[in-house]
C-alpha cells in the first residue's frame, strides 16, 4: 500500500462487475475488530465469534510481521504469516507455520504502481465447486477503491484505506475491505468467491498487512511532523 497522500485508482473499472453466478456464492462478510491499545486484530463470524486472530509485531527479531491463528488467540493453531520486506514495499505471505518450513507455501505480494494503490498476489487456485479440476496460477489485485463496499455497510465515500481485490483474468471483484474506524472496530471484508481456506486465509493475511502498513506509515508520518 502506499502513503495516506489518498490517491485512488481512477480507472476503477471493476467497481460494477460482479462475479459469475458459477463463481459467487452467499456473502461471506467478516467483521475485523482491533482495540487502539492492543497488538492484535480479530476476524469475527456474524455473530461475533472470533475465528481468527492475528498477532502484530514490529521489533520482534525474526519474527513475522503478521501471525493468523485459526481460533480466538495465540494459542491457536498458525494458519498464515506475512512478512513486511525492509526497504521494500512488497511482502511476504506464507501459508502455514513457520515452525514447519516443509508445508509451508510462499507467495509475494509486491507494489505494481508508484503511488501504491495496487499490490499483486499470485497463487494456485482451486474452485470449491469443481475439487476434481486441477489448480490454475491466478493473479489478483488489491486496488483501493472509493466505490466499491462491503454489501451490508453504509458509507458512500470511505477512506484510502478501502480496498477491492481483482482478478486479473476476469477484471471480477472477488473480495472488498470496507474501512470503518471506531475505538475497537477497522472495517469489515467481504469474500465473494468460493476459492477455499487457502484464498480465504491470503485474503485476510493480505488485506490486513496493507492496513497495518497503513497505520505504520502514518504514525511514522504523525511522529515526524511533531518532531519538525
Amino acid at each position: 500500500m502506499s502513503s495516506r497522500s489518498g490517491s485512488i485508482d481512477s480507472a476503477d473499472s471493476a467497481d460494477s462487475v460482479p462475479p459469475t453466478q458459477d463463481e459467487q456464492g452467499p456473502a461471506r462478510i467478516y467483521p475485523i475488530s482491533k482495540s487502539s491499545f492492543r497488538r492484535h486484530y480479530e476476524i469475527k463470524s456474524p455473530d461475533n465469534r472470533t475465528l481468527f486472530y492475528a498477532d502484530v509485531s514490529s521489533l520482534t527479531r525474526n519474527k513475522p510481521d503478521i501471525t493468523l491463528h485459526a481460533g480466538s488467540d495465540t494459542s491457536a493453531p498458525i494458519v498464515a504469516v506475512s512478512q513486511f520486506l525492509k526497504l521494500s514495499h512488497n511482502y511476504k505471505l506464507g501459508l502455514g507455520n513457520p515452525d514447519d518450513p516443509g508445508n509451508m507455501q510462499w507467495e509475494d505480494m509486491r507494489r505494481e504502481s508508484i503511488r501504491g494503490n495496487k499490490h499483486r498476489i499470485e497463487m494456485n487456485i482451486r474452485d470449491s465447486s469443481s475439487p476434481d479440476t486441477p489448480t490454475q496460477r491466478r493473479s489478483f489485485l488489491w486496488k483501493r477503491t472509493r466505490h466499491v463496499m462491503v454489501e451490508d455497510s453504509t458509507r458512500r465515500w470511505g477512506s484510502v484505506r478501502n480496498y477491492k481485490l481483482v482478478d486479473e483474468r476476469s477484471d471480477q471483484v472477488v473480495a472488498v475491505f470496507t474501512s470503518e474506524r471506531t475505538y475497537s472496530k477497522c472495517g469489515k471484508i467481504q469474500i465473494k468467491v468460493e476459492y477455499g481456506d487457502d484464498f480465504d486465509r491470503i485474503v485476510f493475511i493480505s488485506c490486513l498487512s496493507l492496513y497495518e502498513k497503513a497505520k505504520r506509515r502514518a504514525r511514522a508520518a504523525s511522529a515526524g511532523g511533531g518532531g519538525a
